[in-house]
């Protein structure tokens, strides 16, 4: 029997009844102290005989248990039936390629090309080899060619179907809002489409529908049809379409009025020309600029440069961050870098005194400098909200509204650069004139909890919205009688009907049954909404009544505030509004999402990926976004 004393050797079961503190070739009953000999002085040749023995002869019921424990042990350890040649074989077969434990881990690598923007040549790499053959020699790797050519486009179709389910009127509801934007890279051209609009739930969704090769001249021609052929390919129609934002070229914008589509310009393009118009009509301020990106440009340029900043930094106790470089794209950038520089101004001033390269601005131009910063932080933070992937159309009245006011005040920070806030303001208001006379824009601010009409310059353009409020809703009405008539009417508008019905019925019995009860707050909001709470409420009053109480409502807070939640919650007291809402609310105010699409395409067309074609791209960028929305079920 055996004795723990060997690596090789098993521990026996007996050794739980003894310990071996009693001397060499002695071990000592646990249960009546005596000291059992092993056997042997040598631990090598010690067996548990002598000690199986004893517990045989005194320990009776021990040693049915030590038993019964090393029949266990041995049951655990030994297998049941010596394997035959046919079940070793089977172990080291391979999966064939239709075995399903096959196809999901083919499914797991296309899914990981896409996510990760891998190129299609990993599966050839070495090490990715290496790591599938050991996480899983039974899985036969597929070679680059049926990724590219069978499963990427497999998943595509399937995907294509689920969007095409996503978009359809009972899911996104009729309206759908629109982005678009073209993209040239080295190898192809390409044009972008991305779709918005609020579930029935109240939830704001964005898919990429295409990213698809252009050919020849971008001519606004050219741009019409592709758009219209990429709505085509959807089976969207063009009565669904409630706007399409787009940048602010002469093509583009002359594409979208050919296509006959209520259209919009990008408002973080249109901030963009504003921001460049300031920085460009004041000569103190495009030197100043230029003097800042003379000193960062010298340390981009020079390794050794680096390493003395470096030093300098430490020594004056300054962050060591590197110098940011202004982007002629985005003109944030230019904020970046005047930002880090006024941080490391006591830096630059002494590398430029003990080492030279570059002359310092002076303190003139640092004021500059601390004032420009103080007047484009605002005008970042308002690009950033538009540019959010939460924002709505709503928010481009009160954003610019903010900005004029902004521009307009005067104080100490505002000293040099008088006539950069000057063309700035200018600007905007010539970029955003007609702004209170687009009914899109105008309709989504009303309908937004945040804003309603505080937002709007002049009294005139709440009366303008409510005339538009009433020709939407009496053309939606129109519409429905039209379906009713030729009994083209959903099942999903039918089931929606009885179940309005059902619950209208419901509240007033409520109403005539029930006395006014609740806490102190609830008294207080009743108060607080008059009206809405009693017999006239909203559900039960026509348009110009539902807009009355809707503006007598308290506004949300804009930041904490949800409007969408907040429609959620309000719908059935104010049903014509709520479906205007829908609709309106579901615009981004800018392009950014189909400008994402292509920093996306950059990173697709890698340094390993050169040769990609532009229908694998476009394959791949749509998948890398809506995989990712649909939570890989597809």
């Amino acid at each position: 029997m055996d004795v723990p004393t060997g690596k090789t050797r098993a521990k026996s079961a007996v050794w739980d009844y003894y310990s071996q503190s009693g001397g060499v070739g002695k071990a000592v009953c646990n249960a009546c102290k005596v000291s059992v000999s092993t056997g042997a002085t040598v631990a090598k040749t010690a067996n548990t005989s002598n000690l199986w023995s004893h517990l045989r002869s005194h320990h009776k019921e021990l040693y049915e248990a030590a038993k019964k424990e090393q029949r266990e042990m041995e049951s655990q350890k030994a297998p049941s039936h010596q394997p035959t040649v046919a079940d070793l074989f089977q172990r080291q077969k391979q999966w064939a390629n239709s075995d399903e434990k096959s196809k999901q881990i083919d499914k797991l690598i296309a899914e990981m090309i896409i996510t990760d923007n891998q190129p299609f040549s990993v599966v050839s790499d070495v090490g990715f080899q290496r790591l599938v053959a050991a996480l899983n020699p039974r899985y036969a790797l597929k070679s680059e060619k049926f990724y590219r050519t069978e499963k990427i486009p497999a998943i595509h179709a399937k995907v294509v179907q689920k969007i095409k389910t996503l978009i359809q009127p009972e899911n996104a509801g009729f309206p759908l809002a629109f982005t678009t934007d073209c993209w040239s890279g080295t190898t192809e051209s390409l044009m972008s489409l991305t779709c918005h609009f609020i579930t029935n739930e109240w939830e704001r969704k964005q898919v990429v529908l295409n990213t698809t090769v252009m050919e020849g001249s971008h001519t606004g021609q050219y741009i019409k049809d592709k758009f219209l052929q990429m709505i085509e390919e959807w089976h969207i129609d063009k009565e669904r379409i409630a706007l399409v934002l787009r940048d602010s070229g002469a093509n583009m914008m002359k594409g979208m009025r050919l296509a006959e589509v209520p259209d919009l310009s990008c408002t973080a393009h249109q901030l963009q020309l504003v921001v460049n118009d300031g920085l460009s009509c004041q000569r103190a301020v495009i030197d100043t600029i230029a003097s800042v990106k003379h000193c960062v440009t010298h340390f981009h340029h020079s390794v050794l440069a680096k390493d003395r900043l470096k030093t300098i930094q430490q020594e004056l106790g300054l962050p060591v961050h590197q110098f940011i470089q202004a982007v002629p794209t985005r003109w944030n950038s230019t904020l970046h870098m005047l930002q880090r520089a006024l941080e490391q101004k006591r830096a630059l001033t002494l590398y430029s005194g003990e080492y030279g390269g570059f002359a310092a601005p002076s303190a003139h131009q640092w004021d500059l400098v601390a004032n420009l910063v103080e007047t484009l932080i605002p005008i970042e933070e308002v690009t950033l909200e538009v540019s959010s992937s939460s924002s709505s159309a709503s928010s481009i009245i009160p954003c610019v509204g903010v900005l004029k006011m902004l521009l307009e005040d005067e104080g100490p920070r505002t000293t040099g650069i008088k006539t950069l806030r000057q063309g700035m303001k200018e600007s905007l208001i010539k970029r955003f004139a007609k702004l209170e006379e687009t009914k899109h824009v105008v309709l989504a601010c009303l309908l937004d909890p945040r804003y309603k009409d505080n937002a709007f310059s002049s009294d005139n353009t709440i009366e303008k919205a409510k005339q538009w409020l009433k020709d939407e809703v009496e053309s939606a009405s129109a519409e429905a009688h039209d379906e009713e008539t030729a009994q083209e009417v959903d099942v999903a508008q039918e089931a929606e009907a009885e179940e309005y019905t059902a619950e209208q019925q419901a509240r007033k019995k409520q109403r005539r049954n029930e006395a006014p009860s609740g806490s102190r707050i609830d008294a207080i909001f009743s108060s607080l909404l008059g009206p809405h709470a009693g017999e006239a409420s909203a559900s039960d009053a026509g348009l110009d009544e539902e807009v009355r109480l809707y503006l007598m409502e308290p506004i949300i807070d804009r930041r904490k505030g949800d409007p969408l939640q907040w429609w959620k919650q309000n719908e059935q007291r104010f049903k014509l509004l709520a479906k205007q809402a829908r609709k309106f609310l579901c615009a981004p105010p800018s392009s950014v999402p189909s400008e994402r699409v292509f920093s996306e395409i950059s990173l697709i067309y890698s340094k390993n990926r050169r040769s990609l074609t532009g229908q694998h791209a476009e394959q791949l960028c749509f998948l890398h976004y809506n995989v990712l929305l649909l939570n890989w079920q597809y």
